[in-house]
């Protein structure tokens, strides 16, 4: 409904004066100035912009009182903390004005602030303080009615319970029931949600909107402090039954939300269902301790049970997360990982390839066949001449300066050994670096010129200034960020394993062209003997 609109029916329902809908008088035209240029869209944006703002005041307001020591004193910062929720849960009673809402918000997000400051002095154990906190925001669920404030609670009191769970150490695999056990309340939630609506009420909104959100922990952050078990739904080979057996449970999700497919949608049953519940439990077979896959692949189904973009993006998250997690866990190989995610693939393929022939749907005129994938296969074709010619030619290049390059070994500078290693490759600083005397005056882009010692290591000369260069010197690029300046080969890639070994680098060995372009071909040690495996042998 459009802003007139909107205004036209409240003027017959004697809420604004009609006049004001009038060109001709003066109230009129003092409307008209005003809805100039006003939107839908602006309202939601001034509106977005005030909530934003006011949620912003209250959590300074609440800053505020705590650093006047207001809740050193606890007895008076808990009675101010419940006087705001109190305050919040009249407001929340039947209609409000906008400023009543804003009010509302403030109190409840001061008196949260104070209360749980004030517990906290109270309060001197964790595990004690998360509980206070989940009960703090049932009681704000129940006495407040607000979807924003409820779905914050919601939140909150689920991040309590991460916290608990991993002050109490429960390791992996109780991280992995965790998520399991809000995957299964979340999927009730929706499928169930004709039943659950008369029960829950207004409680339905923010559980069904927040467990989502909350679900994302325990499947894609890290909960330990070892390397091997800093993942929640990867369990590694130590733990092959427990991975196995929250695996199984979200493949019987998956096949819940399958089901409940085909009864609300009879065009579903028959062949197409029984190949999607053979896909899931392939999936679960295939990556037996990677259940956090399984995790997302559930969302992503409720997502398209309940034709809702948000939880298909929450499960596409999930996936992508849990995977970028899973590739830096050390306990699996990479080859181990790329079967498992290979494999998946070519399932999930085949899986949509069956679904589509199985699953009842309006058949399309062969012209119309014809023309998408026509369309498709050009789109197609242009992807794949870019995806080989771009690294064709990145690899081309690279070639011809290995084979026609001069060796050079450049002195690494000290690294800490705790940022040297990260997953399977090591981030190298050059010493000749450090010789460089006005950063600042260089271009952004240029080349050093370097000569080379009885033993093939580079010395600084001076930056290239275009002068034709003398016999033994060489170029050697750069380009410069703000104050860093790199050579161009920071990053060296190493197969598992080798980590050990590599710890004792101390030069890079360069292939340098004449033009000053490089190539990092490996690692030496200080006797500037080669290290691990060479990336190129020329």
């Amino acid at each position: 409904m459009s802003t007139r609109a909107l205004l036209e029916q409240l003027a017959r329902e004697g809420h604004v004066d009609p006049a004001a809908l009038d060109a001709d008088t003066p109230l009129g035209q003092r409307t008209r100035d005003a809805l100039t240029g006003l939107t839908g869209e602006g309202l939601r944006l001034q509106q977005a912009g005030a909530s934003v703002s006011v949620w912003l005041g209250a959590l300074l307001l609440a800053v505020f009182l705590v650093e006047m020591d207001v809740t050193e004193v606890a007895p008076l910062g808990l009675t101010l903390g419940a006087a705001g929720l109190g305050l919040a849960a009249v407001l929340a009673r039947g209609a409000t004005t906008l400023l009543e809402l804003q009010l509302r918000w403030i109190a409840a997000i001061g008196g949260q602030i104070l209360l749980l400051v004030s517990l906290a002095e109270v309060i001197g154990d964790d595990e004690a303080m998360c509980v206070a906190t989940m009960i703090l925001q049932a009681i704000t669920l129940g006495l407040i009615r607000d979807l924003s404030i409820g779905c914050a609670a919601v939140l909150v009191g689920a991040w309590a319970l991460l916290v608990l769970a991993a002050e109490l150490d429960v390791g992996p695999f109780g991280h992995g029931l965790l998520a399991l056990f809000m995957g299964t309340c979340l999927c009730g939630l929706w499928v169930l949600q004709a039943q659950l609506l008369p029960r829950l009420g207004r409680l339905w909104q923010p559980l069904a909107y927040t467990l989502p959100l909350a679900l994302l922990g325990p499947i894609t952050v890290g909960a330990g402090d070892g390397a091997t078990d800093g993942l929640p739904m990867f369990l590694g080979d130590a733990w092959a039954l427990e991975a196995m057996a929250l695996s199984a449970g979200w493949a019987a999700l998956s096949t819940w939300l399958i089901v409940q497919a085909g009864r609300e949608r009879p065009e579903l049953r028959g062949r197409a269902q029984a190949a999607a519940c053979v896909g899931i439990w392939l999936t679960a077979l295939l990556g037996l301790d990677t259940p956090g896959l399984s995790a997302g692949l559930t969302l992503l189904i409720l997502g398209q049970l309940r034709a809702s973009f948000n939880l298909r993006l929450l499960g596409l998250s999930a996936i992508g997360g849990f995977l970028g997690f899973w590739y830096y866990e050390h306990g699996t190989t990479l080859l181990a990982k790329s079967l498992v995610a290979v494999s998946h693939g070519l399932m999930f393929l085949l899986l949509a390839g069956l679904l589509r022939r199985t699953a009842a749907r309006p058949r399309e005129t062969e012209a119309g066949r014809l023309a998408t994938r026509g369309g498709d296969l050009r789109w197609l074709s242009l992807a794949l001449a870019l995806g080989l010619a771009i690294p064709g030619w990145v690899v081309f290049e690279k070639e011809r300066v290995l084979a026609a390059g001069e060796r050079v070994l450049l002195r690494l500078a000290p690294v800490d050994p705790r940022s040297l290693m990260q997953g399977d490759y090591m981030e190298l600083r050059y010493a000749l670096v450090s010789e460089l005397d006005d950063v600042q005056a260089m271009a952004s882009r240029g080349a050093l010129v370097v000569t080379r010692d009885a033993d093939d290591v580079a010395q600084f000369v001076r930056v290239d200034d275009g002068r034709a260069l003398r016999p033994g010197e060489l170029r050697l690029r750069y380009h410069k960020r703000g104050d860093e300046v790199s050579l161009g080969a920071e990053t060296f890639l190493f197969p598992e394993g080798e980590a050990t070994t590599l710890e004792a680098a101390r030069y890079g060995e360069l292939a340098l062209a004449e033009a000053g372009d490089s190539v990092l071909v490996g690692l030496r040690d200080e006797a500037k003997r080669p290290l691990g495996t060479r990336l190129h042998d020329r």
